[in-house]
Formats: structure tokens, sequence, C-alpha cells
């Protein structure tokens, strides 16, 4: 058994014999949920959620699933939860222990063990590591019917399929699982009637965090000091980046700016050296997170100012991605989407 894993079974004080899956499924309708780790033993089942940083949504994240879990009474086994992650958000423990929810701290040695998108160079393209169903929401021809609809309404299937270049059989498929999601509406025109829905749903799907690689603490004073000088820099390079969720958000006309993060896509994972170069010992300033990408988000980023940022539609899809943080941000630009019939 790899050490990582040794390590959990033992700081949990599950039985070295227990079995243990990644990506453990939970079919909720026509929906197919994945927790990181399913450890089962004799007469306990249970779900471990990794992240990077433990935090409400993380504790709120494997709390739904455990009510989700479908068993029959004569073979359920005891539940026990697990939130694992390099770090704590000081303010979640006491929500974990009313919840029942139990945290581990792993070492960085062994969390890297559970993120291989830490290996990736220039060999492996770095949006090759993660493969979303097809038919998710937030897979790359889903995601762009979806911010088709939004932008501009189409009559109908066929006008969809036309407009996105994805063929009507595939388009088909994909209103269908809006629909049967209660995003769009059934037979009144492609709208999105329920934005929040579709928001969850993606924050469901895609986390932004399951993309993150590493975060350095900078001394910049704000992120658009952060943002102006390493953009600066890596253009300087040739680097390919992009800055996105809040970071991004503001050049497409976002009124909410974080200044203690900042959120850039590194593809490249020898790059990420130069803005390791950036860190300082105490956490002085903005925290600059580096992600790597599931898909090539470098084809459709746009350029503000000598500063290159993800596209209004991946934009949309990354403020998502990050649930009750980027909600707000992520709303108003549903409203500018829809107003300006394009992304």
């Amino acid at each position: 058994m790899e050490p990582e894993y040794q390590y959990i079974l033992e700081k949990l004080g599950i039985p070295p014999d227990a079995k243990v899956v990644r990506e453990y499924p939970i079919v909720v309708g026509d929906r197919e949920l994945l927790v990181d780790i399913a450890v089962k033993s004799r007469d306990t089942l249970t779900l471990i959620e990794v992240k990077p940083r433990i935090n409400e949504d993380t504790i709120y994240r494997i709390y739904a699933f455990s009510h989700l879990i479908g068993v029959k009474p004569e073979e359920r086994k005891r539940m026990r939860l697990v939130c694992a992650g390099k770090s704590l958000k000081y303010s979640t423990q006491e929500l974990a222990s009313k919840l029942g929810i139990e945290t581990l701290i792993i070492p960085p040695k062994l969390y890297h063990s559970f993120v291989p998108t830490g290996t990736i160079s220039k060999e492996i393209p770095p949006y090759d590591h993660i493969k979303l169903s097809p038919s998710r929401i937030t897979s790359e021809k889903a995601w762009k019917i979806v911010c088709t609809i939004l932008a501009d309404k189409p009559p109908n299937i066929l006008a969809l399929s036309k407009q996105t270049g994805i063929s009507y059989g595939w388009t088909n498929t994909i209103v269908h699982k809006l629909e049967n999601s209660e995003i769009i509406p059934r037979g009144y025109g492609l709208t999105v009637k329920d934005v929040d829905r579709l928001l969850n749903a993606v924050s469901w799907e895609r986390p932004l965090e399951a993309l993150h690689v590493e975060t350095v603490n900078t001394g910049f004073k704000t992120a658009t000091d952060c943002i102006n000088e390493v953009a600066l820099n890596l253009n300087k390079q040739g680097v390919d980046y992009a800055f996105t969720a809040h970071s991004s958000a503001t050049y497409y006309g976002s009124s909410i700016i974080r200044d203690d993060f900042a959120y850039i896509y590194i593809p490249d994972a020898l790059e990420r050296n130069f803005l390791r170069t950036y860190s300082v010992e105490e956490m002085s300033g903005c925290a600059l997170k580096m992600y790597v990408p599931d898909r090539d988000v470098m084809k459709s980023s746009k350029v503000f100012n000598g500063i290159r940022v993800v596209d209004h539609c991946q934009n949309l899809l990354d403020l998502a991605g990050l649930g009750t943080d980027g909600r707000t941000s992520a709303k108003d630009l549903v409203n500018k989407i829809g107003r300006k019939g394009r992304y």
C-alpha cells in the first residue's frame, strides 16, 4: 500500500487490511458525484475529502455526500466523515466538530502524492491530467453550450448547434441534461432560468481548488500590485499564463476586488519556479494562488493593458468553482454576459 494511504489509515486508526477506493462514486439521479477517497473496513465506510486547505465548503461538501448515499438498511455501515488537507482554516474546526466530521492534516510531502498535477511538465499537456465526463455541465463542449445560451438565448437546439459548432446530437444531449437539472426550462426556449442552480452544479462538478498546485505568500500589499508585476515579468519571459477568478473578473466589469489573493493559471511546472521568488516567510500581503488548467485556457485568453486573463466564459466557470467565495462575482458576470450578448 502507498505511504500516503498507510499514513491516513494509521492516523484514523483503521486496520491496514481495509480497502481503499479513489474517486468513490455516489449516484444521485442522473448525476455521478465523486468522493476523493473511500475506505471500506468491516463495519465502517470512511469518506475522505482531500483539499489543500480545509474550509467551510469542504466540510459542507463531505457532509452533503453522507446524506446522498443510498444504501439499503440491511447493508448500511457506520459512516465516518473526514476532511484531509495541508492546512485547516481556523474557524472551521468548530463547525466540523458540530457536524461530527474529523479533520486530518497531511504532511506536504505526502499530500503531493494525492495531486498528480504537481508532476506535470512540458512533455505532458497540462490539461490532459483531468478528464471530465463529456456530458458534465463543466466539460468544455457543455460549458460552451451553457455560455451560448446565457449570451444569445438561441431559439432552438438546431440554432444552438450551428452557433457553437457542436453536433446536433451532442447539443441535444446537453440541453436535455440542463433541462433534467432544472437549469433551463422545458419547452419554453433556451434560456437559463435558475442561475443559482447552475453555479451550484459547477461548484460541485469542478471545484477550482482541485486544480490548485501551490500558493506563494508575497509581500505585495494588494492583488493589483501583485498582478501588475507578475504579468510584466512573465510577459518579458514569454511564459504562458492567464489570471483568472477575481483577478480577471474586474476586467469584465466586476466590482468585487480581492486584495488578499491573486489567481493565476501556469501550465508549465518548471515556470512556477519563477513565481516562488516572490515568496516571503511570513504572510504580509497578497497570496498568489497557482493553478494548472484542465483545458486549453490560453487559446481564448484576452490581454488587457498587458495583463493576460482567461476569457469571459472561462472566468465565469472558475468563479463558480470557488463556491461561496466566487458566487456573487459569478452572478455579476452572468448578468453582464446576458446584457452584452457575447462572451
